[in-house]
């Protein structure tokens, strides 16, 4: 009767060990995750603090380019119109991005 008990111990106690070494693997997978996520983050932060000096430096820009046709033309390059009546800078509609390749995975 003895025999049967140490069997099932010993087969308890591999089950242990492997479940054991999955929560390890898990939890190291885990963390890579986590911090390719924070690097994400942080750029989508940083795009959106560089978006807001983007739009400060154009308007900027267009308050002296109703003065400067070289200026006006390097905005006008860019995708940036200035309007007539008001002097406010105007985004042209941007083009629709390209189609991804065909079996290009994201």
């Amino acid at each position: 009767m003895e025999g049967w008990l140490e069997r099932l111990l010993v087969a308890l106690s591999g089950i242990t060990l492997i479940l054991v070494v999955a929560y390890i693997v898990l939890v190291q997978d885990d963390h890579t995750m986590q911090a390719e996520v924070n690097q994400r983050q942080q750029f989508i932060n940083q795009s959106i603090q560089l978006g807001r000096v983007d739009e400060a430096l154009i308007k900027a820009l267009a308050a002296n380019a109703g003065k400067d046709d070289k200026l006006r033309e390097l905005l006008a390059r860019n995708g940036i119109s200035i309007n007539a009546t008001t002097g406010a800078p105007e985004r042209e509609a941007a083009p629709p991005p390209a189609p991804a390749p065909a079996g290009a995975a994201r």
